[in-house]
């Protein structure tokens, strides 16, 4: 009878288990929502960004209307900083100093718009688990769980409103969930309503050094050797896929770097290849959420870095060979 009732209430909790699960559809409509919440709603308030022992606030302000979306955040401590949207371009303002733009994927990883690359690769690499719900400034939020696949990513909690989809709170935690690495979360928020035009205006502006327009660095001659040098990557970690490749001057570099960005769908890594004396390299193996590694093989440096585990950026430096 024991073994009954015990196998029973095993049963049970399996099945509560499953239950907390989302499926793939309601993963990808989670998802869905909170990207056009986070483009398409007007909203304001104030935020805290938490990474090892720094804490940061920020004002925000969001508008979306016919022309698009058009944004404003400023520091409220430390260094004093502005961020101006619209649209996909971003400007960031400093006092005393030449502003200069973000690209489109730096302006597309802005809280609450902290949106994967593809929903499907975000699939395969995370398990979308419902938490019980919590309040975040003010607001009743449903809290999920991103559990990763394996051990190559870190989890990740999110903290959704569940009337309009607007992401409230983010938690990256180390691997098993021990603490938290980064966090973003609201302590004060107004969702809906009118944004005035006045509200999104540069304060910054008029006392930072004009616009600076990027112009494309020139890539210098390079050695018969370094043209000729090919490498590949193998046994990549699982998961990951190349974004971009690119080869481009990096101030305080003699010579032109390879860069590869691979991507999970939530998390990046990006890879440099340069020759082993190309200029000084310091790099700790953690700044904050990031991990570096780096080696030299027949006179190449391989350096990886991203906001993985540190296990994840050596496998990326040990899958290139020169071929």
């Amino acid at each position: 009878m024991k073994l009954r009732s015990g196998l029973c209430s095993l049963l049970l909790v399996m099945s509560a288990q499953a239950a907390d699960l989302l499926t793939a559809s309601e993963s990808v409509n989670l998802l869905h929502r909170m990207g056009m919440a986070a483009r398409s709603l007007n909203y304001s308030g104030v935020y805290v960004y938490q990474h090892a022992e720094m804490l940061e606030t920020f004002r925000l302000v969001h508008a979306f209307d016919a022309s698009g979306e058009q944004e404003r955040r400023e520091s409220l401590d430390g260094l004093r900083r502005e961020f101006v949207r619209n649209n996909d371009q971003i400007v960031c303002y400093l006092p005393d100093a030449r502003p200069f733009t973000l690209d489109r994927r730096a302006a597309n990883k802005f809280f609450p718009g902290v949106m994967p690359d593809q929903a499907s690769d975000v699939l395969s690499n995370y398990a979308f688990k419902r938490m019980e719900p919590e309040r975040v400034a003010g607001y009743e939020c449903q809290s999920i769980l991103m559990e990763p696949r394996d051990k190559l990513r870190h989890p990740h909690k999110l903290c959704v409103e569940p009337s309009s989809g607007l992401l409230l709170k983010t938690t990256m935690y180390t691997t098993g969930r021990r603490e938290p690495l980064e966090q973003f979360a609201f302590t004060q928020l107004e969702i809906g309503g009118q944004i005035s035009k006045q509200l999104l205006k540069s304060v910054l502006a008029a006392k930072s050094l004009p616009l600076e327009v990027p112009v494309a660095p020139r890539i210098p001659p390079v050695s018969p050797d370094v043209d000729a040098v090919q490498f590949v990557a193998e046994n990549l970690p699982g998961g990951f896929r190349l974004v971009t490749e690119t080869r481009s001057q990096l101030p305080g570099k003699a010579l032109p770097v390879l860069h590869y960005l691979y991507s999970d769908g939530m998390a990046t890594v990006s890879v440099f290849i340069e020759p082993a004396g190309n200029g000084p390299v310091s790099l700790p193996l953690t700044r904050g959420t990031v991990n570096f590694f780096s080696r030299q093989v027949d006179g190449w440096r391989i350096t990886a870095l991203g906001e993985v585990p540190l296990r994840t950026v050596q496998l990326f430096t040990q899958a290139y060979s020169q071929r």
